[in-house]
């Protein structure tokens, strides 16, 4: 099966234009990474965009977290360690058959080992829906009452070499 690359989509879609994907796709070989994460962070295109390109490249559901209630049964299927560290968070138990499956929003569906790990944990099979970071993050601290929803996620260090506008002259001082 060959999937229609992620820049495409979103030039498709008119949320970017191919200087912006030359300029992603630059950024993504510099420094790696995934190219709508390198779009993200150049301020070219905001999260929700990408999410929506991958919903479509991969056929997955994207859903909105913001106002979405979830049963707390549903939320005791998956240990809250699991739901923090693979960041992902169970929405719904469907009854498709006796294992479930489990909907699980996540950013990343194609992170088998997260979703093992959730199966693994709540006896259930697993259906991925994509939902963005951001979102997942607040409603996790929501839900579980834990962290801050509203605390920014900043990078652990400076993206671009910083370069030193004006000379500083020693300065002495007397008493």
């Amino acid at each position: 099966m060959n999937r229609v690359p992620i820049g495409q989509i979103l030039v498709e879609r008119g949320s970017i234009d191919g200087r912006q994907l030359r300029a992603g796709l630059d950024w993504q070989r510099r420094r790696g990474g995934r190219l709508g994460g390198a779009l993200v962070h150049l301020g070219m295109v905001d999260e929700t965009a990408v999410i929506t390109a991958l919903g479509v490249q991969l056929g997955i559901p994207v859903i909105d977290l913001a106002g979405r209630q979830i049963d707390r049964e549903v939320l005791r299927l998956v240990p809250e360690s699991v739901m923090k560290s693979r960041r992902v968070l169970p929405v719904e138990l469907l009854t498709e058959t006796r294992r479930g499956p489990l909907v699980v929003a996540t950013s990343d569906p194609l992170d088998m080992p997260a979703l093992d790990e959730v199966a693994f944990a709540s006896g259930k099979l697993v259906r991925p829906v994509l939902a963005s970071i951001a979102q997942i993050d607040v409603a996790i601290a929501r839900f579980l009452g834990t962290g801050r929803p509203d605390a920014l996620d900043l990078p652990p260090e400076p993206l671009e070499e910083m370069e030193l506008v004006e000379q500083m002259r020693p300065q002495r001082y007397w008493n």
